[in-house]
């Protein structure tokens, strides 16, 4: 099983801006997404994001298993594929691993990043970096995990200056 962290960021940083705010994302082409996306079994996403994503209106990932990581016990799914999950994120893996998701996509947003880079739980990185500077929002890697080196896989960048970068990650390592 893989998971992968397959996420845009602005320039400076930022997966969302003020009030979580998604405007400024490149909606002009798919970006390698529907290839990804075509993979993909199993999405994990934190409560956050997972409230976000319901306001689009009709679900955008029919069909696929999806589990929202919430502390809290109060959250209804929206759809039969949707199962949350307030557990030890390593438990999560070894059950999606036991359930043969092969494909698994971190979805975000940054604390659950930031978890399971402390955890060591993500294997790959796809960065679509936006030529856009939003100054300040939601951070896409928020500290607070050890420090972890990636392996470069490839760089593609586009016309419209978005770049994608593809990394592997190696490991973690704590610096105490």
């Amino acid at each position: 099983m893989t998971v992968t962290l397959f996420i845009a960021t602005s320039l400076d940083g930022y997966i969302a801006g003020p009030d979580d705010d998604l405007s400024w994302l490149f909606t002009d082409a798919d970006y390698g997404f529907s290839s990804f996306y075509s993979q993909v079994d199993t999405l994990i996403m934190g409560r956050g994001t997972y409230e976000v994503v319901r306001k689009f209106g009709e679900w955008p990932y029919p069909g696929k298993k999806t589990v929202v990581v919430s502390r809290k016990g109060d959250l209804e799914p929206s759809t039969a594929d949707t199962k949350v999950f307030n557990g030890e994120l390593p438990e999560l893996v070894k059950l999606l691993d036991k359930q043969e998701s092969k494909a698994v996509w971190l979805v975000g947003g940054g604390e659950l990043v930031r978890s399971f880079l402390a955890a060591g739980l993500i294997d790959r990185i796809t960065v679509s970096l936006h030529p856009v500077l939003l100054g300040k929002g939601i951070p896409l890697f928020p500290g607070g995990f050890p420090k972890t080196v990636l392996i470069f896989e490839s760089a593609h960048p586009f016309e419209s200056g978005l770049v994608q970068l593809n990394y592997h990650v190696m490991s973690n390592f704590d610096d105490e």
